[in-house]
């Protein structure tokens, strides 16, 4: 299967703007992108320890739903998090998959911020079993008459019509042991996110184990940041190496894989060099079965439509079929 190329659309921060969110579709698609991929936030204000402090935070939802009408792109959310009453989420995706024709794909996850859940009137501590029914009431209700009773709600006879496609896509978002199973168990493939090779390799075994003995094929996707130059070099003095290396170093589930010290310790979650660099790395997710490429810019707004352009002209064809 061809390696697919998505972008992390930049509906967040200092640097997103109207033309970056709403515009940028059908240049995408005439760039060999096949998808846009949007985050998921309550309370924004500024998400991990390398962004720059900020509210701006266009609402997932309202985003896909732009793109989907102006464009044939696949539309994706990671990571979709249990924050939203099961049964709304439910006709909010429906509707979506409606209006998008079916190029809908949810990253999914618990979700990792205390206040977007008491901003929605929950608690962090339920997020596994409000991750667990948001799964099942989306399942559930993508057939008519839909029963469920469980601990947020109970319905019976429920039928929701546009209903969530029973083929919908459901990706698990997240890079622990933890996170594989969740992922085996819950979903149709693993969505780790940014996560470094030594990591994702490790991983990438217990994914294979765990879905060989449940009978299943996993998709499975990823999310590097990228930064383009003349040089590697350059590339990398464009970015936050150091800041990087922090959110790195606080993950206790990567903490086997450390140390991380340097910008070599970070391949697989940060891309950096010529664009000749980035086709080698990305050959490199290629060949460890990674089906889709979902690339983030936001390290380099500077020069956020140059590195469309770039990858568009320089990288993608090197995956064409």
């Amino acid at each position: 299967m061809t390696l697919r190329f998505g972008l992390l659309v930049p509906h967040f921060g200092p640097h997103s703007t109207w033309d970056r969110v709403f515009g940028i579709g059908p240049r995408l698609e005439e760039l060999g992108f096949s998808s846009v991929y949007f985050r998921d936030q309550l309370g924004f204000s500024g998400g991990v320890s390398f962004e720059n402090p900020s509210h701006h935070f266009v609402d997932p939802f309202v985003a896909m739903s732009a793109v989907a009408a102006t464009t044939d792109l696949t539309v994706g959310m990671a990571t979709l998090t249990p924050i939203r009453p099961p049964v709304v989420l439910a006709q909010m995706v429906g509707s979506l998959a409606y209006l998008a024709r079916g190029r809908l794909v949810l990253g999914v996850g618990l979700g990792g911020q205390p206040n977007a859940f008491r901003l929605a009137g929950l608690s962090i501590e339920d997020r596994l079993g409000l991750f667990e029914e948001m799964v099942t009431v989306l399942r559930a209700t993508s057939h008519a008459g839909a029963a469920h009773s469980g601990s947020q709600i109970a319905f019976d006879n429920l039928t929701l019509d546009p209903a969530p496609p029973e083929d919908l896509t459901l990706l698990y978002c997240g890079s622990s042991l933890a996170a594989v199973r969740r992922a085996v168990r819950f979903t149709d493939g693993w969505f780790p996110g940014r996560c470094p090779l030594r990591v994702f390799d490790r991983l990438s075994v217990r994914l294979r184990e765990e879905a060989g003995a449940a009978g299943k094929t996993m998709r499975v996707a990823i999310v590097p940041l990228v930064s383009l130059g003349r040089t590697r070099e350059c590339a990398l003095a464009k970015v936050n190496v150091e800041g990087i290396l922090e959110e790195s170093r606080r993950k206790p589930a990567w903490r086997p894989d450390g140390p991380f010290a340097s910008a070599e310790d970070l391949r697989g979650t940060l891309i950096a060099g010529t664009p000749g660099d980035v086709v080698e790395e990305l050959h490199q997710l290629e060949s460890r079965g990674v089906d889709e490429v979902v690339l983030d810019l936001r390290e380099r707004m500077d020069a956020f439509e140059e590195g469309i352009e770039q990858l568009g002209a320089e990288v993608l064809p090197s995956f064409a079929t």
